[in-house]
């Protein structure tokens, strides 16, 4: 084993050192379903055996009790989640949103409560040993059980590395460089600058690990080095990090250590371990001529010879893809077609209408069950139907009818897939869906902004809640002050005097209305792990949180018709004195700055009376609210919007309406137009 373990590391390192300019973006822990079937027996025992580091003379920190509450509670947290979405009543809906509210807040506590112990515990500088291998299993079996709490491994990655580097525990390490990895990947995925450097910077250290092969006895150590083979050649050869002739060489090496007398004894002895590995090939080989494709690259060579491979092993697996047994390969059988119709031998129009045909048949597609497939299985098809589509002869009306079913197909499984499971992936997915040209050249306008809510609803719907309370506090107060303090508006684009404002009432309510309806566009791409968090935001979530006005850029680039929202979207964190986030943005030069103010108002109004959506803070009474915010006024808040609402008692007892009694309703208004019944 440590022969062929030698060979793996030394080829991978060969072809590494060939690209070190390039970024390995997109590590995944692939080894870790296969891996947690490999050794339950042996992960338990010592599990087992490291779980009551001692504390002092009279305490011990049980590891095995916390995180496995740890992992309850966030069990029954993303099933509260999920309850959202059932088919309910007005009152049991509202009944739903409060026993979860209390709940999640009782999630918040406790688990602030915990990780704070944890990091107490571990600041000191005589932490035994045993607690750092009792955290390290713990976090090993959070993660091979998909607990998708990656801050969680990021803090436990903080304690772990620094410690087993400085001891130089290689078997350690192996795993904590693919979680941290991993972690990283998961990050890339919403736009995290950094991610994407710091999964490099862990693909490294994992890849440098070759060094010290003799001490990785674990034997999880050769899934975790074929895992690595899989997101060099697939994931980063996709997202262009390496260029397919390299991805090309790395796996006709490891063919050739497959094939050696060593690694066939291994095979023998680990069935599994044979099953992965060559799965990692043959997935490699049916996946680079897509790649090749969807890159638009033109090298007719390269293009046959990746065309070639994947004949031989299609050949080899049998024709009928569908009838595989491993479930990496669902939807193959669709990317059959757009290879075929790509190289000539089908026109895009035959496949295209055999697409529709076998999706036609696909219980994953056509039955209300949950999917089989996993989410990632379904992107690969999403961007094979879409490319399909686009190049057949269809007439345009033709194809704008298949997209917009199309759009309903992809919302359609994204409700249906469990919430808890890949909600980076999916977010992913939904991004995509929400930013893709292609599919908005076939979307009309109506179409387009229609599409923007629901994904909100589908991704954040709390999320959707807010901004459309945040709508209509803004339009309220709005109203008010046209009537009341119409210059509040003179010099916005159409507004240049208050007869203006007078005579465009409509236009400008339906324009707050609006704006304040996308100010948060940029959650679609935050898991709800960050925007609605069971536990206090670490400071790196934090800073993700912060990311979100500038997240919302892509949404209002596809869509010129969204532009003039895309101030509001950016600025509603600027405060009065030009603090707030993001920096780069300068409120007072926008033309909107008026409204970005009034809905920097109404969102921190809704956010801070909020008292069944979120769980993070205690709700607070209007009043107090209002208290609060007359205390900023000036700095952060416009002292012209705040002197208003206190001097004029029916807009004070109108928004006080609004966030109270009125939200119950207002939930359930906005439960019975967009959630699937």
């Amino acid at each position: 084993m440590r022969k062929v373990l030698l060979l793996l590391f030394v080829l991978l390192s060969q072809q590494l050192s060939t690209l070190t300019a390039q970024d390995y973006v997109y590590l995944v822990s692939t080894a870790t379903s296969w891996g947690r079937r490999q050794l339950p027996g042996a992960e338990s025992a010592e599990r087992k055996a490291h779980h009551q580091p001692v504390l002092s003379d009279d305490e011990y920190l049980p590891f095995s009790t916390l995180c496995l509450e740890y992992e309850r509670d966030l069990r029954q947290y993303e099933a509260y989640n999920d309850s959202i979405f059932l088919p309910l009543s007005h009152e049991e809906w509202i009944g739903v949103f409060k026993r979860r509210a209390v709940k999640c807040s009782e999630f918040y506590v406790k688990n602030n409560k915990k990780i704070a112990r944890f990091n107490e515990y571990f600041s000191s500088p005589d932490v035994p040993e045993a607690a750092y291998d009792s955290l390290f299993f713990w976090t090993r079996h959070l993660l091979f059980a998909n607990a998708n709490d990656v801050f969680l491994y990021e803090n436990a990655m903080s304690l772990l590395i620094p410690h087993y580097e400085q001891r130089r525990d290689y078997k350690r390490l192996a795993f904590c460089y693919l979680c941290a990895a991993t972690t990283q990947h998961k990050l890339a995925l919403i736009g995290e600058k950094g991610a994407e450097e710091r999964s490099k910077y862990y693909n490294e250290k994992l890849v440098a690990l070759r060094e010290h092969y003799a001490e990785l006895t674990d034997p999880l150590s050769p899934y975790f080095v074929i895992a690595g083979f899989v997101n060099l050649t697939i994931l980063h050869g996709q997202a262009g990090n390496i260029e397919l002739d390299e991805c090309l060489k790395i796996y006709e090496s490891m063919l050739q250590i497959y094939r050696s007398p060593e690694a066939e004894t291994l095979f023998r002895r680990d069935r599994r371990l044979r099953e992965f590995a060559y799965w990692a090939a043959d997935l490699f080989a049916y996946r680079s001529i897509c790649t090749y494709i969807s890159r638009g690259l033109d090298r007719p060579q390269l293009r046959d010879r990746l065309y070639a491979l994947y004949c031989d092993v299609r050949q080899r697996n049998g024709v009928e893809s569908s009838k595989l047994k491993n479930r990496y390969y669902a939807k193959l059988e669709y990317d059959d077609l757009w290879i075929e119709a790509y190289m000539g031998h089908i026109s895009c129009d035959e496949a295209f209408h055999r697409f529709r045909a076998m999706m036609a048949r696909d219980r994953d597609l056509t039955s209300l069950d949950r999917p089989t497939s996993k989410s990632n299985y379904i992107y690969n098809l999403s961007e094979t139907y879409i490319t399909l589509l686009d190049h057949t002869t269809l007439p345009f009306a033709t194809k704008s009818e298949y997209m917009k079913e199309y759009v309903d197909l992809m919302i359609s499984l994204t409700t249906r897939y469990e919430r808890s499971k890949t909600p980076f992936e999916k977010g992913k997915i939904l991004t995509n869906v929400a930013s893709d040209p292609i599919i908005h050249k076939y979307l009309d306008q109506w179409q387009k902004e229609e599409l923007l809510f629901r994904l909100i609803v589908i991704e954040q719907p709390v999320t959707y809640v807010h901004v459309s309370m945040v709508a209509e506090l803004s339009v309220a107060l709005t109203s008010a002050m046209i009537d009341k303090l119409p210059g509040y508006f003179v010099g916005m684009p159409g507004f240049s005097n208050e007869k203006d404002v007078l005579v465009g009432r409509e236009q400008l309510l339906d324009y707050v209305y609006r704006a304040s309806l996308y100010h948060d566009l940029g959650k679609i791409t935050m898991p709800m792990v960050i925007t609605n968090s069971f536990r206090r935001l670490t400071d790196h979530e934090f800073a993700i949180i912060k990311m979100h006005p500038e997240a919302s850029r892509p949404f209002f680039d596809i869509n010129p018709a969204l532009r003039p929202y895309q101030d509001v979207a950016l600025g509603h964190h600027k405060w009065f004195d030009g603090d707030g986030y993001p920096a780069s943005f300068k409120a007072r030069r926008s033309p909107y700055f008026p409204v970005i103010l009034l809905v920097a108002l109404t969102d921190c109004l809704d956010a801070a009376t909020e008292n069944i959506g979120r769980n993070y803070h205690t709700p607070k009474s209007f009043e107090s609210v209002m208290e609060e915010f007359t205390s900023l006024s000036g700095e952060q808040f416009n002292p012209t919007l705040i002197h208003f609402i206190n001097t004029e008692p029916e807009v004070f007892a109108r928004l006080k309406e609004l966030v109270s009694t009125g939200r119950y309703d207002f939930y359930y208004k906005m439960y019975r137009q967009y959630m699937p019944h």
